[in-house]
Order: C-alpha cells, then sequence, then structure tokens
C-alpha cells in the first residue's frame, strides 16, 4: 500500500480505524507527535527534537530513538536530514 498526498491527508489515512489494527494505534500517534514536533520547530538535532517531545508519549524517546524514528520517516519523504538536522520533508511541506 502506497500513501501520498499532503501530511494532514497521509495522517488522517494512517488514523483511520477501519484501516489498522488498535495495536498500532500508539505507534501512529507517536509518529504523529514526533513529525508535528519537527514541523512545529521548523527542524532540530536529535537531541533538540527529544527535548521538545511531549512526555505523554507511548514509547521513550531519547537522541538515539529519534534518529532510528527519523531515519524510517526519511523513507517516506517525511523528513529530511541537513547536516545534522532533521527538517520537515517534501512530503509535510506539500
Amino acid at each position: 500500500m502506497e500513501i501520498t498526498g499532503q501530511y494532514e491527508d497521509v495522517v488522517s489515512k494512517l488514523k483511520s480505524e477501519q484501516s489498522r489494527p488498535d495495536a498500532l494505534a500508539p505507534l501512529t500517534a507517536d509518529l504523529e507527535t514526533l513529525l508535528d514536533t519537527v514541523k512545529r520547530m521548523g527542524g532540530g538535532t536529535r537531541s533538540a527534537i527529544a527535548g521538545e517531545l511531549p512526555g505523554e508519549m507511548a514509547a521513550e524517546y531519547d537522541a538515539a530513538a529519534v534518529v532510528e524514528t527519523m531515519q524510517v520517516l526519511e523513507r517516506y519523504d517525511l523528513v529530511v536530514l541537513e547536516g545534522n538536522t532533521w527538517k520537515p520533508g517534501p512530503r509535510i511541506e506539500e
């Protein structure tokens, strides 16, 4: 399955209760929060992003976990790495 479109459209597709099991709800919520944080910040280093994440996420995100997650999101053009700064990717900026 391929999901394309504007950021808000992609997130709403990921939120669709009919298309994903409840077990994935915490993951998609964390990914949305992570992307929202990067977008709000306009980008940041792994440590800066980890420091801005709210405490109520389903998983704990230290700087290393942020990088691991960002590398996955980068494959979907949701974030890009410029030097040591993660920034919103072309799919978010559409």
